[in-house]
């Protein structure tokens, strides 16, 4: 634990250099290239690299939002190899948006069973290759309100699981592998000042997804999703926001294609993948202080849960979660912040997240 905090740490010296230099640039595009060393249980070491670059479309002046795009490499000792690339891209004056994902993926997986009553002892590694593509598409209506279509590619192959493990011995959907392929409307809106840090606005997104024989997929289902965000500024230097999210499937989903919680963005506290089902409600909220320049701290706290049209969501079974964080501000400019947050839940063990931006 201590040789993987050390590693991030230098990862964030170095990272704080390079985004002190942007904030020198006001218009020209920006690349910075990082290198990546870190460490987990599950990983071990872990070496590779990183580049985001940084600009706008068109003429500086106009009220354009930056794009990003990045690209990334990394490989593990427990031989994990990861190559991807994102890209966020508006157009002049925002009126298209181009989102999405592209990578390659060789990593290992937990798997503990299906739905929200799962035990610690099921828990079970299982190893998978995929490649993966998300694409998003989107053109502006009005002020703040787009309309497009969301597409979502996964490939998995299962390449090993654990000899009498859940896997092994059930029926799971999916065990061996498979092709999921989905298209579908969506419509966003996003009125909130920043889309890093924000201080005031709405966010919300709906979409659905149709899986199917006919547009490449080996499993027939669909998926809807929501996501809304409602951000406040309390004080100068406060903001409360809070965030209403569920996933919801119909058909015949692989156990890899079903929505889960945990992990550093839906229910911190909780590790990610233990409980997945049919269907995901939640609700989380954040308070956030800037208490010096560029150092805020923040609590949190969420309760949901995963469930299914058989097993309807039961309150009594909700997860709980909680924690504290705190936030370095690495450019003042794009108010992009390093995360540290410690968070639990009732029968889990402490959680530690550090990584860039904010959960939601």
């Amino acid at each position: 634990m201590i040789l993987r905090f050390g590693c991030l740490f230098l990862f964030f010296l170095f990272t704080c250099t390079l985004f002190a230099q942007e904030d020198s640039i006001s218009t020209k595009p920006v690349i910075s290239v990082l290198p990546l060393v870190y460490y987990t249980p599950e990983t071990s070491w872990s070496f590779g690299v990183g580049a985001v670059g940084n600009f706008k479309i068109g003429n500086p002046l106009l009220e354009t939002y930056k794009s990003q795009i990045a690209l990334g490499g990394a490989y593990t000792l427990f031989n994990q190899f990861l190559a991807y690339g994102s890209w966020r891209v508006f157009t002049t004056e925002n009126k298209q948006l181009f989102a999405g994902e592209i990578g390659w993926y060789r990593y290992v997986y937990f798997f503990y069973g299906i739905g929200p009553n799962v035990q610690e002892i099921d828990r079970e590694r299982f190893d998978a290759t995929f490649p993966r593509l998300r694409f998003d598409y989107l053109r502006k209506l009005r002020t703040n309100l787009y309309l497009g279509l969301r597409y979502h590619f996964d490939d998995f192959e299962i390449t090993s699981i654990e000899e009498g493990g859940i896997l092994d011995n059930q029926n799971i959907r999916g065990r061996e592998g498979g092709r999921i392929s989905g298209l579908g409307p969506m419509i966003y809106y996003d009125s909130r000042d920043s889309q890093i840090y924000p201080t005031k606005g709405f966010f919300a997104e709906a979409s659905f997804q149709t899986f199917h024989n006919s547009i490449g997929s080996e499993f027939n289902f669909n998926r809807w999703l929501v996501d809304f965000r409602s951000v406040h500024s309390i004080r100068k230097k406060s903001v409360f926001v809070w965030n209403v999210y569920g996933e919801f499937i119909t058909g015949q989903p692989p156990f890899f294609g079903l929505p889960l919680v945990g992990g550093n963005r839906l229910l911190r506290g909780l590790f990610e993948g233990k409980f997945r089902d049919e269907r995901l409600a939640l609700v989380q909220a954040e308070y956030r202080w800037r208490f010096l320049p560029r150092w805020g701290a923040a609590a949190f706290s969420g309760i949901g849960n995963v469930f299914s049209k058989e097993n309807l969501f039961q309150i009594d079974q909700s997860k709980f979660t909680y924690g504290i964080g705190g936030r370095f501000q690495l450019s003042k400019k794009e108010k992009l912040n390093l995360r540290l947050d410690i968070a639990s839940s009732p029968n889990e063990d402490l959680r530690i997240y550090l990584t860039f931006g904010e959960a939601f």
